[in-house]
């Protein structure tokens, strides 16, 4: 069967910074889907597993999306989360339902959630992810993930 190896990396914009290290993962057609959510002490997801993404965030569901592979193409789906989830900034689904699978290229911008409004830690943010697919991931991630992880760095000791 096809194998694909994914990155997660940050996605940055002036107004909106939620933290996380490079998610690595490896997606082969017909595996289990991986499941994001929200990470919390009831979760049922376990943040160790390969198949589970959490993040610390009140503004995501506890299973709030899945990624597969199937037929050599990568799908996201919404598996009916409260706040949504967003490909190229356009809305899958509509809040509480489940949405159709939409393919995933290389550099897509996925965000899970939307920003609680007057939250300013990061628990009350939305998660924006850069999707990589198909790199050499020889290095941590692409020279522009690099470059995002400098740029965290000096948001986060400036």
């Amino acid at each position: 069967p096809l194998t694909h190896r994914i990155c997660l990396v940050p996605y940055v914009d002036s107004n909106h910074i939620f933290h996380f290290e490079p998610i690595f993962r490896n997606l082969t057609d017909g595996d289990t889907p991986i499941r994001i959510g929200r990470l919390s002490g009831h979760s049922a997801l376990d943040a160790r597993s390969t198949n589970e993404i959490t993040f610390e965030t009140r503004v995501l569901s506890r299973l709030h999306a899945e990624i597969w592979s199937d037929n050599g193409n990568i799908y996201i789906k919404d598996t009916k989360s409260s706040s949504g989830t967003f490909l190229n900034h356009v809305h899958i689904s509509c809040p509480g339902s489940e949405s159709a699978p939409y393919q995933l290229k290389d550099g897509d911008f996925v965000q899970l959630g939307v920003d609680y409004q007057g939250g300013m830690e990061d628990i009350y943010k939305s998660v924006r992810i850069q999707i990589e697919i198909g790199r050499d991931f020889a290095q941590v991630c692409s020279p522009f993930s690099l470059s995002i992880q400098s740029t965290f760095k000096s948001f986060s000791t400036g």
